[in-house]
């Protein structure tokens, strides 16, 4: 699954080790995540990436979201907290991603469709369903 990706190593003044052990460290509050330079763990992958010679999707999306989850464990450590009144945000996986990627294209598809359809002065619709009765 992650074979490329943890066969590199992150090396930082406060630690050294692979994302993985990195994420968990922080995630268990064993490592500050307020200490971490983010800046610097993605320098670093990306010059990892640049060394090897085939480049896995797999391993970079998982990069990104770890990455993400490094970032949103950042902000919410620097930033101040939202209201009480607020929900908490669940945690998005990498499926919830994709299913929101592909809503978005779809609704994207339509817009461009929309857009024809103005562009040629069709300016009425045909509605396909009946309304709803009460």
């Amino acid at each position: 699954m992650k074979a490329v990706t943890r066969s590199y190593t992150i090396q930082l003044p406060i630690f050294e080790g692979p994302l993985d052990l990195l994420l968990y460290l922080i995630e268990q509050e064993e490592l500050d995540i307020t200490t971490v330079a983010l800046a610097q763990v993605t320098d670093q992958y990306i010059a990892h990436l640049e060394a090897l010679e085939k480049r896995q999707v797999r391993d970079l999306t998982y990069f990104l979201v770890v990455a993400a989850k490094l970032l949103l464990i950042k902000s919410q450590a620097l930033l101040p907290g939202p209201p009480s009144d607020v929900p908490e945000i669940e945690e998005e996986t990498e499926d919830d991603l994709v299913r929101q990627l592909q809503i978005y294209k779809r609704f994207k598809k339509i817009a461009a469709l929309l857009k024809e359809r103005e562009a040629q002065v069709l300016r009425s619709y045909v509605r396909i369903a009946a309304p709803p009765r009460p």
